[in-house]
């Protein structure tokens, strides 16, 4: 909460414009300069100043509420304070869809549908609410110019034909999402730093970013395909790889801690569902020779040592609430809740269509071994040049 804007506190105008034009504003730069320095600075009476201090504390760090008031304000929230995916499984899985206040993220190498998933959720909050929508806009963050408006309009118009055959209506909707497309982390931080009067003035109800892993990792682009083609070179991908994990590691230890709060400060002050998407990246343990041509054969030898995991490592694992796995396994691709304080571990099998995801019957999965391991078949690896080391 340190983070908090002075604009966004009960102080009043008068004094918010002085703490503005004096360079102070956020609660962490009222809080942590003496009394006198402030003094100095907005030339006001201790009294003053000690009132200033005071109420800054206040608004940065709101007084505890009981569990039921927290169970009644969940549920005066629109849809119970959940995002529904209008998937059914999944929806009654999270207790009603993706939950606001919280930091749910999405993994799964290219091509899987992780963007497809986000156009369904931006179409879903500015749906009107009787069609059950949030009637809300949408800031999305699109890192890796995937967003793609037609698609976007058909996955609208295949799910919801009686709203959006309407050309006013699928208007309305593409005015509502927000899109902005940061070049650089710098610049992704930058734009958060302005983002609540935005999220205030737009009535934005989601916000995205797709893909984190890209702001984050751009220095690290090489295709697995490519790492793989040749295992003459597994000594030289492999230090490649343990150096990425220790750079995300150093990064994790101390810019990504500031990301992920201020991300969480929006999410829990405004009431808003955060989603991110992250990509996949191969475990430092596992080898670069997992699957390669035979010499000797048209074949494919399979390496059990594989391991694939999300990017970024555990500091940004231990900062989301909910992770989705996008996988697949014997050709089939599922859709796995692998974390969720509402949810235990759900595997659903699914498959794109027009309408963006769709889940594909009503059968129960189990998921052995590791949970957070993301599995994958030899032929879309081979398949997709857009993954992560």
């Amino acid at each position: 909460m340190a983070g908090r804007l002075i604009s966004g506190m009960q102080l009043d105008a008068p004094l918010s414009h002085i703490l503005h034009a004096r360079g102070i504003l956020t609660a962490k730069d009222v809080l942590c300069k003496p009394e006198t320095e402030l003094m100095e600075l907005l030339d006001l009476p201790l009294s003053r100043i000690r009132d200033v201090i005071f109420q800054t504390s206040i608004d940065a760090c709101p007084p505890y509420r009981s569990a039921l008031a927290l169970k009644e304000e969940r549920e005066s929230e629109e849809g119970f304070g959940h995002l529904p995916t209008h998937l059914m499984d999944i929806d009654s899985a999270l207790l009603g869809g993706i939950p606001f206040g919280a930091i749910t993220e999405v993994v799964g190498p290219a091509g899987f549908g992780k963007t497809q998933l986000c156009l369904m959720l931006c179409v879903n909050a500015a749906l009107q609410k009787e069609y059950g929508g949030l009637d809300g806009s949408v800031i999305y963050y699109d890192s890796e110019h995937k967003f793609h408006p037609g698609r976007m309009a058909e996955i609208a118009q295949s799910r919801f034909p009686h709203v959006f055959s309407d050309l006013n209506n699928l208007r309305k909707l593409a005015t509502s999402i927000l899109v902005y497309h940061p070049h650089s982390l710098d610049e992704f931080i930058s734009s958060l730093d302005g983002l609540e009067n935005i999220l205030i003035e737009k009535k934005v109800r989601l916000l995205i970013v797709d893909s984190i892993a890209a702001l984050l990792q751009r220095w690290t682009r090489k295709p697995i395909s490519e790492a793989w083609a040749s295992s003459s070179d597994n000594e030289v991908n492999v230090a490649k790889s343990n150096l990425i994990n220790v750079r995300a590691h150093e990064f994790g230890c101390s810019s990504m801690g500031w990301l992920t709060s201020s991300e969480r400060y929006l999410a829990e002050a405004f009431r808003i569902p955060i989603l991110v998407t992250n990509q996949v990246r191969i475990s430092s343990n596992s080898r670069f020779s997992v699957s390669r041509h035979n010499e000797d054969a048209d074949t494919m030898v399979h390496d059990p040592e594989l391991q694939l995991t999300a990017a970024l490592g555990p500091s940004w694992a231990h900062s989301v609430n909910i992770r989705i796995i996008l996988e697949s396994i014997g050709g089939q691709r599922f859709l796995k809740i692998a974390k969720s304080p509402l949810s235990p571990v759900t595997v659903h099998p699914y498959k794109v269509t027009n309408r963006g995801l769709e889940l594909i019957g009503r059968d129960n999965y189990t998921c052995g071994g590791d949970i957070m391991q993301i599995h994958i078949d030899d032929d879309n690896i081979h398949g997709s040049g857009e993954w992560e080391v």
